[in-house]
């Protein structure tokens, strides 16, 4: 992860007390373990630091405390992060949970997958989220020389694919360049697993000449199914072991699945034809992503038992991991309502689930992960309209 800057500031009356806490052997004091105060307003500034006691205790003062501060401890190569709230004598109290790390990866699992394609006039553009959960006991990060996250790197590709990642409890993602392997074969996140559920979203720019592609995949993790999301639904994928499992006209996207796939198994699927979708017009921006979302429609249909509920809400998703950029005028306005139109489709969908789990549709684990992806894009286009 990319350091903060030291960076001058004026000194304040702002006091922040705290301690660390040991959440893999609650008997250890994280002693010597550098803590940074960091300042929210101009950027990711580290404005003051300090150094745990041998009680894990620490004290950082002449912070200003009228600006929103962030309190990072570095444990075993982690960052773990607190919020600073001041009181009316400019004193905060902040506790941080840190964990032992690890480069094991026994007690963690994938817990989901999904991936998404759509073809535009600009190409065809892919999707893919990994969902990883940490149920390391004791709890543990998993912090690995070799990278916490790998996926393979499709033929052809000319752009570096965007990585964004969702940490456990977060509701907004980090962006993250990926690192390209020495062999060229692969991409890895050094990005780590703390305990908790880790969301990884992989962006990619496919080419698509005359309008065909070979679509090459190597899998890192055993995979029991995986459906795939196709837009538009006349574009034709076909593989060894895929099938076509729901087409959507009115909706212009179809889902195709697959059968269990091996750690190390390498795919090849062959996309062609395909009517490119047509996007709506917005204003250019270095941040915004190169697929929008599918105006999909999950309130009633999402009572459907099986994969369209997934891919409808992948589709939703899509757009939940855009970032509002500076407008005017009509445009402004146009991106307020798509936001609060997927505001409203992820409000449908998280009553499906609930409707779906009451009904004995959905075992406890599916519905409370799904439900938790589900509020945390709800609080990720709170936060966006928030800004608006």
């Amino acid at each position: 992860m990319a350091m903060a800057l030291l960076v001058p500031f004026a000194q304040g009356q702002g006091v922040v007390d705290g301690r660390l806490l040991d959440g893999t052997n609650p008997a250890s004091t994280p002693a010597n373990v550098q803590v940074d105060a960091i300042g929210l307003g101009g950027g990711m500034s580290v404005l003051k630091s300090s150094v745990t006691d041998a009680a894990g205790k620490f004290r950082i003062d002449g912070l200003p405390a009228d600006m929103p501060l962030l309190i990072r401890a570095t444990y075993g190569a982690v960052s773990y992060y607190g919020q600073a709230s001041f009181d009316a004598s400019g004193k905060a109290h902040v506790e941080i949970q840190v964990f032992e790390p690890t480069a094991l990866m026994q007690g963690i699992r994938m817990e989901g997958i999904r991936i998404a394609f759509k073809l535009t006039r600009d190409g065809l553009s892919s999707l893919e989220s990994y969902t990883f959960a940490n149920e390391t006991k004791p709890p543990r990060s998993l912090m690995r020389k070799d990278g916490n996250f790998r996926f393979s790197k499709p033929p052809g590709i000319s752009e570096l694919p965007r990585l964004e990642v969702t940490a456990p409890g977060a509701s907004m993602p980090v962006t993250q360049p990926p690192l390209e392997s020495a062999d060229g074969e692969s991409y890895y996140s050094m990005y780590p697993m703390r305990p908790g559920a880790t969301t990884f979203d992989v962006s990619l720019a496919l080419p698509y000449p005359n309008g065909s592609y070979t679509y090459r995949k190597k899998f890192y993790q055993d995979v029991s199914s995986l459906d795939i999301g196709v837009i538009p639904q006349d574009m034709t994928v076909s593989g060894t072991g895929l099938q076509k499992i729901q087409r959507d006209a009115a909706q212009n996207f179809a889902v195709y699945s697959t059968g269990p796939i091996k750690a190390g198994t390498e795919v090849i699927w062959t996309f062609s034809g395909g009517t490119p979708v047509v996007e709506t017009a917005a204003p250019a921006s270095a941040e915004e992503p190169r697929v929008q979302a599918l105006h999909t429609l999950v309130g009633q249909n999402a009572l459907i038992i099986g994969p369209p509920l997934l891919i409808g809400l992948i589709m939703v998703l899509w757009y939940a991991h855009s970032r509002v950029i500076a407008a005017s005028g009509n445009e402004n306005e146009t991106r307020l309502r798509e936001l609060n139109e997927r505001r409203e489709q992820l409000l449908n969908y998280v009553a499906a689930l609930d409707a779906r789990y009451e009904s004995q549709g959905l075992d406890r684990r599916q519905y409370l992960r799904l439900r938790e992806q589900g509020k945390r894009h709800l609080r990720r286009i709170a936060a966006l309209l928030a800004k608006k």
